[in-house]
This record gives C-alpha cells, sequence and structure tokens, in this order.
C-alpha cells in the first residue's frame, strides 16, 4: 500500500492513543486509524499485549480470516501501513509530529453516518446483532475488552446494522479453555446488560436502570463496587 496516494478527508475523532480519518484511495473512501508512537510499551507480567497497534491488528488479522468482517459484524479490514510520515500529510498529522517513531496505521472500512448507539437510537429488533457479533468476535478468537456504547456502531442502511470497533485493547486467543471461555461470558454479559440499561434508560435514572440489570451480569461485574462500571456510566451519560 503506498501511502503517497492517500487522500486526508477530515478527522472524524482523535484520542491519547490514536486518530481516525477520513481518507480517500484510488477514488474508494476508507477509515484509517493512526497510532501515536512513542516507543513499544511491551506486555504486562502476564503477558497482555500493551501496544494498541499491535493489539489492533492481531485482531483484525483474526477476524478477516474468519470471515466475521465479511459478514459485517466488524468494519471490513483492508491492511496497514507500518510508518506514516507526518511531515508528508501537514497539518492533518500535525499532532503526531512531535511523537518519537513515525505512526503506523491500519485501513478499514469507511462507515457514512454511523453513529454510537444510545437511548434514542435504540432498537429492540436490532440489538440481537450486537450480541450476535460479540459471539462471533469471539469464535474467531478475539476477546474484545472495551466494551462501552462508543464501540458499537448503528450503521443506517438497508437494512440498518450494529458494528462492533475499536480493538486497540482487544485481546487475542487459540485454546478455548475454561479462563478464555469465561471471558467470553462475561462479554456477553455486558453486551446483554448494555442493552437492558438502553431499555430503562428514558424511564429511569441511570444508575437506577443499572440496579435492575440481571442477577448474573450485577454478579459478575460487581456493580455497586466496580471502577469498570463507574466509566461505563460516565460514557454512557455522554452519549
Amino acid at each position: 500500500m503506498d501511502p503517497s496516494k492517500i487522500h486526508i478527508i477530515r478527522e472524524i475523532t482523535c484520542s491519547d492513543a490514536s486518530s481516525i480519518f477520513e481518507v480517500d484511495l484510488d477514488g474508494q473512501k476508507y477509515a484509517l486509524k493512526l497510532f501515536h508512537d512513542n516507543g513499544d510499551p511491551g506486555y504486562t507480567q502476564k503477558g497482555r499485549d500493551l501496544n494498541r497497534f499491535r493489539c489492533e491488528l492481531d485482531a483484525y488479522k483474526k477476524l478477516l480470516t474468519s470471515a466475521v468482517c465479511a459478514r459485517s459484524f466488524v468494519p471490513k479490514f483492508y491492511g496497514y501501513i507500518n510508518r506514516m510520515d507526518p511531515a508528508a500529510f501537514h497539518p492533518a498529522f500535525q499532532h503526531f509530529a512531535q511523537d518519537q517513531l513515525k505512526p503506523r496505521a491500519i485501513l478499514l472500512e469507511y462507515l457514512p453516518d454511523a453513529e454510537s448507539l444510545n437511548r434514542v437510537n435504540y432498537s429492540d429488533a436490532l440489538y440481537p446483532q450486537a450480541i450476535e457479533g460479540m459471539k462471533e468476535i469471539h469464535r474467531a478468537g478475539v476477546h474484545h475488552q472495551d466494551i462501552y456504547p462508543r464501540n458499537l456502531l448503528l450503521v443506517r442502511g438497508n437494512p440498518d446494522r450494529l458494528v462492533w470497533i475499536d480493538f486497540d485493547v482487544a485481546t487475542t486467543f487459540t485454546d478455548f479453555g475454561p479462563e478464555q471461555l469465561a471471558r467470553c461470558d462475561y462479554e456477553i454479559a455486558l453486551v446483554k446488560g448494555f442493552g437492558e440499561a438502553l431499555i430503562r434508560a428514558p424511564l429511569l435514572p441511570m444508575l437506577e436502570a443499572f440496579s435492575m440489570l440481571t442477577d448474573e451480569y450485577r454478579e459478575m461485574t460487581r456493580l455497586r463496587d466496580s471502577h469498570r462500571i463507574q466509566n461505563f456510566i460516565k460514557g454512557f451519560k455522554g452519549l
């Protein structure tokens, strides 16, 4: 893939770790996810990869070969670029210019007019796609590890579809042993609880909605004491 052929249209979103751009390549629109690189953070003592580019790339390779991309539960994956020169894409890449290393990128399907799922656009008829999509992701040997409202997109079309995104903290696995399957169950419970909260959110205060989730979900997430769920609530309120 020749980076010189890429034309930056606009920046869609950005974070401390990466930015996503709408780009044109040979007359076709794509989403380019560009990762800051200030040195490889390596792995935790338990072996979990802390490199966000590597996590996302490894996840998409599995999702591609397992046909999860083809079934539209996640964006289509078109490849990656090892290094891009911020100077060649000034001013769009100006906030990458001070990084220690040139950024690396992943090229993905562009999803026009997509929006994070929220209590306004939620649909009972459509939401099973979110659950089935996560199950397909697990069958591919990927744990998402970042199940929040911002990472589930409603993509309008004929028909509408729900798409899981943002695999930059995902973990991959090949052994479907008890530990991996337990993590799968945990993530499915999160997805189901998320849907249940969306149903109740227009009628109840947010914390009351979460208190009415299933006993299984409450136990698995330790709802009342979990720092993770507090971050989830903050993210949900921001929608």
